[in-house]
């Protein structure tokens, strides 16, 4: 940069006439600079919005599926005894509820003792042991407490409560209360000494449990029995008595895990028999109408989700699929793949006709062939010469091989590599279309397939379709993960039976359907039907648990590899438990006031079907219960219905959020030109103030998408789909059907005549005048208005979706062209840089002529002043 003097000599101010030479740059410095803000501007009016029309975008998306309006409301005819909450599944109408016992939570009340305050220590209770060792036991989990003579006790309740129990000492009464943080039997607990100190130390603070004391003074419930049981005449009699109880805990889990699996199963196979059936039957109605249909449908379903970018093509009674692949043909043709029978693959190329909007497809040939590429992984123009297995010459260059990484690396003068330049030779496969290649017929897109028979359907037909389908790929695709495929319960053996019985009564009176019902039911034998089995092996599977668990300490054991390490210690560990039991069981003191409430699972009736659970919640068929108190043997009814005014809001919060959107669009599109205002420079913000600068830019900010055309696109896309009728059950349906339209241009506030309103609704002072349909159409016939609604969601969203497509310009879920507008803000970036750069260059252009000039200047003042000196 050159030294700036600013008329030192002359007197002139050289920056403002250094600025006036240099406007014209700075002019056009300021132009990039204000279209880039304008663009940022831009940028961010699309941002806001974007972010709108994707939330109805995600926001509709459920609004497609029944689910979204089978919506319920219920009532229960005693609330003090239960609340009850309907899901989308559960079904309507009454049902009658029993709640035969409540859940509890594990609760003890400690004796009298003689701790006057949470500091008072064992040792002041009259223990006089050592290390006292606990065990509190929850479930499965078992947590150990080692106390002293000197732990008090706020220690004790510390120490209880680290072990996951609620406890407190109440110094006014003198005693502890415990209980399990959760109801159940599988909560409950229980405090054992795991020593005589540690039985010891119970017994001194009061809660030292073992049952009601009897008549002979002994206690009904001595915990140290349980172990104490396994106790033999000698060591290793007692191992002998652990590894017993072992090999019976096994198999009763084993064989209830087994009964239980079998019985999942042949539930579910009810599902899936109907489902299989119904599925079966809506395949021979297409055949009906166009054979083969269902071969085809058969083949997409098996396709799944990777129909989206796969082909089909007839080849004879069946069909080819060939699905996508990352390759392309010599001349950059995507290609996609299909393998026969023998595993063979074969490639078609596709070739896209912009002009008419075609593709054809035509076949390949793979050759391969030798490739050389250089350092930077580009292939060579010109194949080296190959001198022998080691040595590649290119022109004069040398390259030998290097066998370490099998790449040919340029020789050096001094005979060492240069590893900077090399060469890889690789075999490259290549794909071309044939020179006589014809252009393949009959092939298709497998997703438009699909949708083209899918579409064929009604739609009832389709909704059971579409359910069917859901269920028998479920069923089929599930894994035994318990049983073997040979199991007449395995999920293979149940699908084939019911496959066998469709195909057997397929020609029979009342068909293939009648044929899998009768399997179901058992075929006239009740004890046979699918959910009889069902219930009579989950009463085992149930027996046997029960009977495992009243061998449940040696459960950790018996999760153990036996002959392992783990299992040794961990039966040494058991030994020494059941030792310790045995001696406990005669020795250990109980205090006889202590009080225990055990816990307890609840027990429901429902419908006449028992359930239980460790809480007072259960989660039945789409509806939630919550117990709040035993009913007896009296039953309260549940009544479950259609929860009209909840459908109703789900369409107004739909179309609140939809009028929302294409009226702030609406506002947009038909905003004041903005005429000349710009950006202000800096210069010019500080001749304003900030509301002036406010005031002005908002000016800007509103008429950005003024008549935007990718705007106007969008707001079609949208009204078309609103606008559009769907057809249920041979009668055509609109919006205008339920008293759902707009206001017109002449009734309709200003930019908001594209906004839906309800007859009738109480909130909207244009329409509550008016006969609410919707509500009359919700109440007399909700299918339809839920089928409608499903359509229209489905419309709307695939418009938007359509418009939220990646494009070259555009990112995926983006409805304007933000690559282009980042591009676009990328170049001026770069190009106000460049004028920067030119007008630093000029400015120091004229500073130097200044400066030269004040240099001369300044020598010729000197020089006057030298020859006046002479004359002085």
């Amino acid at each position: 940069m050159a030294i700036r003097l600013s008329g030192m000599t002359s007197g002139l101010d050289t920056d403002s006439i250094v600025k006036a030479m240099v406007s014209s740059y700075t002019t056009r410095k300021e132009k990039y600079q204000k279209a880039q803000t304008k663009l940022e501007w831009t940028q961010d009016a699309w941002k806001s919005l974007n972010t709108k029309v994707y939330s109805l975008y995600s926001n509709i998306s459920n609004l497609r599926f029944s689910t979204a309006y089978n919506l319920k409301k219920t009532s229960v005819s005693d609330t003090t005894k239960a609340t009850v909450k309907a899901g989308s599944g559960a079904p309507s109408g009454t049902q009658s509820l029993k709640i035969k016992q409540m859940a509890k939570a594990g609760y003890m009340t400690g004796a009298e003792i003689k701790a006057d305050s949470e500091k008072t220590t064992l040792a002041q209770l009259g223990y006089t042991g050592g290390d006292a060792k606990l065990e509190v036991k929850m479930g499965d989990e078992t947590k150990s407490i080692t106390l002293s003579a000197s732990s008090t006790m706020n220690d004790v309740v510390k120490e209880l409560r680290n072990a996951g129990l609620d406890a407190n000492y109440d110094s006014s009464y003198k005693r502890f209360y415990i209980s399990s943080k959760k109801t159940g039997v599988a909560n409950d607990f229980t405090i054992t000494g795991s020593n005589i100190d540690g039985a010891s130390a119970l017994y001194s603070l009061g809660i030292a449990y073992g049952g009601e004391k009897t008549t002979t003074g002994t206690y009904t419930s001595n915990p140290y029995d349980e172990y104490a049981a396994l106790h033999g005449a000698s060591d290793d009699e007692t191992k002998a008595n652990i590894e017993a109880a072992v090999t019976s805990y096994n198999n009763l889990t084993t064989d209830a895990a087994k009964m239980n699996a079998q019985s999942k199963n042949l539930m579910n196979a009810v599902n899936y028999g109907y489902s299989y059936a119904t599925l079966q039957g809506i395949y021979e109605k297409l055949d009906a109408n166009k054979a083969g249909d269902s071969d085809k449908l058969k083949l997409l379903e098996k396709l799944g989700s990777s129909r989206d970018g796969a082909l089909i093509s007839k080849n004879g009674d069946s069909y080819d699929t060939y699905t996508k692949t990352t390759l392309t043909d010599t001349a950059g043709h995507t290609l996609y793949k299909y393998i026969d029978s023998d595993n063979n693959s074969h490639y078609i190329a596709a070739v896209n006709d912009t002009d008419k909007d075609t593709t054809s497809y035509y076949d390949v040939t793979e050759s391969t062939r030798t490739a050389y590429t250089d350092a930077d992984g580009k292939e060579l123009e010109a194949a080296p010469k190959v001198v022998d297995d080691t040595t590649l010459t290119v022109g004069d260059k040398t390259y030998k091989k290097d066998e370490t990484d099998g790449k040919y690396y340029l020789q050096k003068e001094d005979g060492t590599a240069d590893k900077t330049d090399s060469i890889t030779v690789s075999q490259k496969t290549e794909y071309t279309i044939a020179a006589d290649a014809v252009n393949k017929t009959g092939i298709e897109s497998a997703s438009a397939a699909y949708d083209t028979i899918i579409k064929s359907m009604g739609e009832k037909t389709k909704s059971s379709y579409d359910e069917a389908l859901a269920s028998v790929q479920a069923f089929e695709a599930s894994k035994d993960e318990v049983l073997g495929s040979d199991d007449e319960y395995s999920v293979a053996s149940l699908t084939k039976a019911i496959q066998n019985a469709y195909a057997a009564g397929k020609d029979k009176d009342g068909g293939g359907k009648k044929a899998v019902e009768q399997l179901l039911a058992g075929n006239g034998k009740e004890t046979d039907g699918f959910v009889n089995k069902a219930n009579d092996l989950e009463k085992k599977a149930e027996a046997k648990t029960k009977k495992a668990a009243d061998s449940n300490i040696v459960k950790e054991l018996a999760s153990k590899q036996k002959d392992s390490a783990e299992y040794t210690q961990a039966l040494n560990d058991l030994l020494d438990r059941v030792n310790t039991a045995y001696t406990l069981q005669n020795k250990a003191l109980f205090n006889s006031q202590v009080k225990k409430v055990v816990g307890q699972d609840s027990e429901i009736e429902l419908n006449g079907v028992k359930y239980t659970g460790d809480s007072n919640s259960y989660s039945i068929n789409g509806l939630t219960i919550e117990a709040l108190a035993e009913t007896g043997d009296s039953a309260i009814s549940i009544t479950t219905s259609t929860d009209t005014q909840g459908v109703y809001d789900k369409v107004k919060d739909f179309l609140t959020e939809y009028n929302n959107i294409i009226n702030e669009m609406t506002k947009l599109y038909n905003a004041d030109s903005a005429g000349s205002y710009e950006p202000l420079t800096d210069d010019e913000k500080d001749q304003m103030s900030d509301k002036e600068i406010e005031k002005w830019e908002t000016k800007i900010k509103d008429s950005l998408l003024r008549r935007d055309s990718t705007l106007g696109s969008v707001m079609t896309a949208m009204q078309t789909a609103m606008m559009s009728s769907v057809e249920i059950g041979g009668k055509k349906y609109s919006l205008s059907s339920f008293g759902i339209s707009t206001l017109g241009f002449l009734n309709a506030a200003e930019n908001e005549q594209n906004a839906y309103h309800i007859d009738g609704d109480e909130d909207d002072a244009n329409t509550s005048g008016k006969t609410d349909k919707l509500m009359a159409a919700i109440n007399d016939d909700p299918d339809t208005v839920m089928q409608f609604m499903q359509q229209l969601s489905t419309n709307l969203y695939s418009a938007i979706g359509d418009k939220m497509k990646s494009t070259d310009l555009s990112s995926a879920f983006t409805i304007y062209n933000d690559k282009q507008m980042k591009t676009e803000y990328t170049n001026y970036t770069k190009t106000i840089k460049e004028w920067e750069k030119k007008i630093s260059d000029r400015e120091d252009y004229y500073y130097n002529k200044f400066t030269q000039m004040e240099s001369a200047m300044t020598k010729l003042n000197s020089t006057q002043s030298s020859i006046s000196s002479y004359f002085s």
